[in-house]
């Protein structure tokens, strides 16, 4: 018999090391002065955890780690206070770089594709998937795949954690997200560019938001969140449509942002919190996270500030 309890598992199956870098006037094919780096433990579901862990939530960081660049990733989240439990390959985890230039405004990501897994190291991974859905209340799956995988990966370990009764989510894109929307997780959250490569279809409008929202829906998620950036975003559930509209904010760094969002969303199914409850909370999380610099997350006393400053809509 499942014991049920508040943990929430966090997966990364692609994770990486993020360093950020200011360039004042960046410019391609020459030589660019650094003025400052950030290095943080990186990939979706750690950021995830990161936010979990602000959100006072009991949390756990599972997927991939390989080589010098993994040991420094466990080590950090282990300062952090952030329980882990990966499975270790040979090779090296990747580096994803983002160059900042602040006096343009633009930023520019590099990202390494990652390591190579093994059907035996996948088979492993299967099987922690179990022991800690036995464990967990909430499973996040978020993240890119890494090389070799197959892509219908989500969709079998979400399967795994829903067998043993534990609710899931799933942030992902591309042929990933669209096979594991079969697999019926509880809830996605998707952006306005995924959903439209998903969907094929342009999402300019409100009414395409609405009606794009509608479609996953019917593919066979419990709840859809389209996040929109700067924009808020959209939650759907059965009949429920919510739009959220976070204050305006002097943007640090957009890194990390739309997993705040889902690390709400997991922390309030934890919680058993109302939809437009869980909405709210993640518009903070997320508009916290992206005042601040380099890949870091918003603190819990910035969250809360916010929280009151989100403005939210139901939709009929």
């Amino acid at each position: 018999m499942k014991v049920v309890t508040s943990m929430i598992a966090t997966v990364t199956l692609n994770p990486a090391l993020d360093k950020t870098v200011i360039v004042p006037h960046f410019a391609v094919g020459k030589t660019n002065r650094v003025q400052v780096k950030y290095v943080d433990p990186g990939g979706k579901g750690i950021n995830v955890a990161k936010v979990l862990k602000q959100l006072g939530s009991p949390v756990i960081a599972t997927g991939f780690l390989a080589g010098n660049n993994g040991r420094y990733i466990s080590e950090a989240l282990a300062s952090r206070d952030i329980l882990t439990d990966f499975v270790y390959l040979t090779g090296e985890t990747r580096v994803n770089l983002k160059i900042i230039d602040p006096v343009s405004g633009m930023e520019t990501e590099i990202n390494e594709p990652g390591f190579l897994i093994a059907d035996e190291h996948l088979k492993q991974f299967k099987q922690k998937t179990r022991e800690l859905a036995e464990r967990c209340s909430v499973m996040v799956f978020s993240g890119s795949l890494p090389p070799g995988v197959p892509p219908d990966t989500y969709a079998a370990l979400i399967r795994i954690a829903k067998g043993c009764g534990t609710k899931t989510i799933l942030d992902t894109s591309g042929e990933a997200l669209e096979i594991g929307l079969g697999a019926g997780p509880d809830l996605i959250k998707p952006n306005r560019a995924e959903v439209q490569e998903l969907l094929q279809i342009r999402v300019e409008k409100e009414k395409d938001l609405i009606d794009a929202a509608r479609r996953l829906l019917a593919m066979g998620t419990g709840t859809v969140v389209i996040s929109l950036g700067a924009a808020g975003a959209l939650a759907a559930s059965g009949d429920r449509m919510i739009r959220a509209r976070p204050p305006s904010i002097k943007t640090g760094s957009t890194v990390g942002a739309g997993d705040s969002m889902v690390a709400a969303f997991a922390y309030a199914m934890m919680k058993n919190l109302s939809l437009g409850e869980a909405l709210r909370l993640a518009t903070a999380a997320s508009t916290a996270t992206a005042t601040v610099d380099g890949s870091g997350v918003g603190d819990f006393q910035l969250i809360q500030e916010f929280l009151p400053q989100v403005e939210l809509e139901e939709l009929h």
